[in-house]
């Protein structure tokens, strides 16, 4: 015969203490997901709607037309918006932030995927050899890769300035990915270097037996078993690639994403609804690539394999 368990009755103290967790939890929620929803409500605002009061949930007459205007998608026999060319809706000469959006997404994809590509490269080779070798200096070697995560980007953008001048590689793309590479190294070898830490010795001795070698044991058994830290770390080296703002703001002249979105603030006429729609279009990449790869990202971060 089966005993049932009768559920405690929640005590006044328990239910505040559950309440407050909760309201914490959404307060911090509503906090992250305000700005994204005024955002993407703006964007498909008309420009003289924005800032009427009552502010309305959504806008009464959803619009496109800053997606138009941003994509440089002619808009006709329409009044165009203060900034706006008057014969077909598109940019002025002077709106440089303005149809340049996808051009730009182009380059940050460019540039974020080849930084990944070396940075994955270096950082497998560098967080195995952490993980599997004690030499002179290994304990100092990632105490200070550790420790460079610190440092802010404002004290080494002098010298990489300087450095990537002597090498006439200011504003070219080379420019950035040499200077992402620096910053998102120390992030990758961490990350794998713990997720190696995880995987069994003895797969390695048992390909040893079998006579393969270091190199060979790397590629076709601890790889394999690496692959979700090697996508969560590839995943944060190109969302923070993607979104990096200050070194591609003083290294180019608008090449990627963010400093051309702080371009918007620039122009003679600001509109904030076009500035709105140019940051959807911006960020549903990194969304899209995060949305994708959760599972990876949280198994590496969270637990790793080594079973």
């Amino acid at each position: 015969m089966k005993t049932v368990r009768r559920r405690r009755p929640l005590s006044r103290a328990r239910i505040v203490r559950t309440s407050m967790i909760y309201s914490v939890a959404a307060c911090f929620v509503l906090w992250i997901l305000f700005p994204i929803w005024y955002t993407i409500s703006s964007s498909f605002t008309e420009p003289s709607k924005i800032g009427v009061r009552p502010t309305p949930f959504w806008p009464a007459n959803p619009t496109l037309d800053n997606y138009k205007i941003v994509l440089g998608i002619p808009i006709r026999d329409k009044d165009c918006t203060p900034g706006v060319d008057i014969g077909n809706c598109q940019t002025a000469a002077s709106n440089v932030s303005v149809n340049k959006i996808v051009d730009t997404m182009l380059n940050s994809f460019y540039v974020a995927s080849t930084v990944v590509v070396i940075t994955l490269i270096i950082s497998t080779i560098a967080a195995y050899s952490l993980s599997r070798y004690r030499f002179v200096g290994s304990n100092f070697f990632l105490n200070f890769t550790i420790l460079s995560r610190i440092v802010p980007g404002l004290v080494l953008v002098a010298p990489i300035f300087i450095f990537l001048r002597v090498l006439d590689l200011l504003n070219t793309p080379w420019a950035l990915i040499i200077s992402y590479t620096s910053f998102t190294l120390p992030l990758a070898i961490i990350i794998l270097k713990n997720y190696f830490d995880q995987i069994s010795v003895d797969l390695e001795e048992a390909a040893a037996l079998d006579g393969a070698g270091r190199i060979l044991t790397l590629r076709l058994i601890i790889l394999p078993v690496a692959v979700p830290g090697l996508i969560a770390a590839g995943v944060l080296v190109f969302l923070e690639s993607w979104s990096e703002f200050f070194f591609a703001l003083v290294l180019t002249d608008s090449y990627t994403v963010p400093p051309l979105l702080a371009g918007f603030l620039s122009m003679q006429t600001f509109n904030w609804t076009l500035l709105s729609a140019a940051t959807v279009i911006a960020i549903i990449p990194p969304v899209l690539l995060t949305m994708i790869f959760q599972k990876y990202i949280v198994t590496a971060l969270a637990s790793g394999t080594g079973k």
